[in-house]
């Protein structure tokens, strides 16, 4: 009886550790959290209300995509198809930083983000080279 007691202590406290250095790992965020490809979605708010889809993907900390804004030329046609590049980090804390550098466009933006628990999808805010400020949410295809 005593060996049947000791032996289910010692395999119940063992999966009690692993479920809980799961539950642990699983909180946690790591780059390779942010690898693949995001649609995200932007509104400005303060400058020059707009709103952008952007499809990008991100692998090693670099992120390369486009973006569509319901912004106007000069000429009067929407701004499509504008290329980017730049980086993507993220903390343990599942706070995310990316940046879209629109060279040779003379503007960049950096988003502040948070990932979900699931790390499939975020929400933060973003500002640009111009003053602009608005929101951002986005998916993991």
């Amino acid at each position: 009886m005593k060996r049947l007691l000791f032996s289910t202590t010692i395999v119940s406290l063992i999966l009690c550790s692993q479920a809980q250095a799961f539950f642990e790992e699983e909180g946690r965020c790591q780059k390779r959290d942010l690898r693949g490809n995001w649609v995200s979605y932007q509104n400005e708010v303060l400058k020059n209300p707009h709103t952008g889809v952007c499809k990008f993907s991100i692998e090693n900390g670099r992120t390369e995509g486009t973006c569509d804004f319901s912004l106007k030329n000069d000429q009067g046609n929407p701004l499509t198809g504008l290329k980017f590049t730049g980086e993507a980090t993220v903390k343990e804390d599942c706070s995310a930083e990316l940046t879209m550098d629109f060279t040779p466009l003379p503007f960049k933006s950096t988003f502040e983000l948070q990932l979900h628990r699931d790390k499939k999808s975020f929400v933060g805010r973003w500002e640009n080279t111009f003053g602009a400020l608005g929101t951002a949410s986005g998916v993991k295809q």
